[in-house]
Order: structure tokens, then sequence, then C-alpha cells
């Protein structure tokens, strides 16, 4: 037996006695629905470590290729305790899920299992995209759009479907069009906000009552602003989740170092002031570019 079958075969024995009568409490104890958080956290602890791979020598430090090793093993483990539980209810086991994964694999990949040629990643993924069509032709209800999950992250979401309507033509031919949906979005989005600052500062019933139907209406323009960045972001071949990921980064090692800064000065946060913390947050960006060589 080939040593990664083993190890295989192995892991989901240890899964299995892990929830067999005798096994462990907790795992034993958990169901489809209570395993959902977790699922979600092991994905995100992926990509937390998929963030500080910037290149392939990025893997090569010991503390990058474990912590992806680990956790790539953890999300793993989600789809064994998963997988584990339908086999007890007797519909479906680990290897059924393998055997189905391999058999859709190789009919979506006519270009390595058969006939079809594909030369570059885009004819690749539009020959996968054709035979998801076929097997999908029978349902006469069928849309592009189905497939993509609803609890997928909003951002990522907007990113799936603005690449799915794409295909398929819905989408501007250049900038011109999505840069003026901006501009337009941003127009609306602004009078809708300065609409319910005037209300907010009203008093009475019924000015409050009006207030939150404005935020009800300032929420959708943000969501339109939201979605139109997002289809600027794909037709830059620009991910808006990571963009987004990427900011949040920086804000947060800038803000740590005020947060640093003051404690120099024995004071927090709460004991400063706006002009202060501005003070040391350009610094950080300061610092920041230096480090770049920007």
């Amino acid at each position: 037996m080939p040593k990664s079958t083993q190890a295989l075969a192995e892991l989901i024995q240890t899964v299995h006695l892990l929830r067999a009568p005798g096994g462990c409490p907790w795992d034993r104890a958990q169901t489809h629905q209570t395993l959902r958080q977790y699922l979600i956290e092991e994905a995100y602890e992926v990509l937390d470590v998929l963030d500080q791979i910037s290149s392939s020598e990025a893997l090569k430090d010991a503390g990058v290729k474990n912590a992806f090793r680990e956790e790539l093993g953890d999300l793993l483990m989600q789809v064994l305790l998963h997988s584990e539980m339908t086999a007890e209810a007797g519909v479906f086991s680990i290897e059924d899920v393998a055997t189905a994964l391999n058999e859709k694999l190789i009919r979506r990949h006519p270009h390595v299992f058969g006939e079809v040629k594909a030369t570059d990643a885009e004819s690749a993924i539009q020959t996968w995209e054709k035979q998801k069509a076929k097997e999908k032709a029978s349902n006469p209800n069928a849309s592009i759009l189905d497939g993509l999950p609803r609890g997928l992250p909003a951002l990522q979401k907007s990113a799936r479907i603005l690449e799915k309507v794409t295909k398929v033509g819905f989408q501007w031919s250049d900038m011109q069009g999505p840069l003026a949906k901006v501009d337009e979005e941003l127009a609306e989005f602004k009078d809708e906000v300065l609409e319910l600052e005037k209300l907010q500062k009203a008093s009475g019933d019924e000015s409050a009552a009006q207030a939150e139907q404005l935020r009800e209406r300032v929420a959708g323009e943000m969501g339109d602003l939201l979605f139109t960045l997002c289809n600027v972001a794909y037709l830059m071949k620009i991910s808006p989740e990571d963009a987004l990921r990427g900011t949040l980064k920086r804000f947060e090692s800038r803000f740590r170092h005020v947060e640093t800064r003051l404690r120099e000065q024995g004071k927090t946060p709460e004991q400063s002031n706006l002009e202060e913390m501005d003070r040391y947050w350009d610094e950080a960006k300061s610092l920041a570019r230096k480090e770049s060589g920007k």
C-alpha cells in the first residue's frame, strides 16, 4: 500500500474510533449543525496562512510550512467528521465522497481524460463550464447562478456572481461603463446619507420613523455601491475579498503602532485625542513606506 494511501486509511480509522462507542465524548456529541461554526473557522484559519504565502519561497519558511500543514489537516478533519456521521446514518461514506469527486473531476476534464483540447487556463475553464452546463441541462429551471452557497461571504459571492454573468455576456465592454456606475451610485449614496443626517438632527416620533426608512435606503445604496466596486475589481482581475483583507491587515498594523506609541507616553487611546492618534497613524504609514522601499 502506498504511504499516502496508508496515511489516509489510518486517519479515517482514527476519526471512526473517535466517533465510536467508547470514543471521545466531545466528538460523539457533535452533529452536522454543531460543526458548522468549526467548518467556517477552519477555512478562515487556512486563509490566514495563505495570506503569509506571497511566493513559493515563503513556503520554505518552517513556521509557514508547519502552520499550512496543520490548518489543512484541521479542515480535512471537518470533511472526515461529516462523512463519518453520514456513514453512521447509512447515507454515504468518505469513500463515496472520494469516488463521486473523482468521477466529477474526470467528467469535467475532457481536455485531460478525453479528446477535447485545451491549450491554456482560459480554454480549460471554458471546457469545465460547458460540461457543467450539459449536466444541468435536464433541469428546466436551472440558472447560471445555481451552486453559489447562500452563506458565502458577500464580497466573495459578488465576485463569483459577476464571473458567472460575465461569461454569458452580461457585462460592460470596457471600464467606462462601470466607472460611470461607481460615480452614479456614490452620488446616490451621498444624497441619502446627507438626507439621513438632516433627519437625525430633527426631533419627534415622525422624524424618527422617517429616519428609519431613510436608513434602509442608505443601506440599499451602500450595497449598490459596494457591488459596483466589486464589478470594477472583477474587471481589473482583483479579488475584492483579498483587497479588503489587505486593507484590514494594514489598518490593524497601523493602529497597533498608534497604541504602542501612546503606551510609551503612558496613555491609552481613550486618554488621547484624534489629533494625537492621527499623528502616530501618519508615522506608521511613513514607516511602512520606508520598509517597502516606496
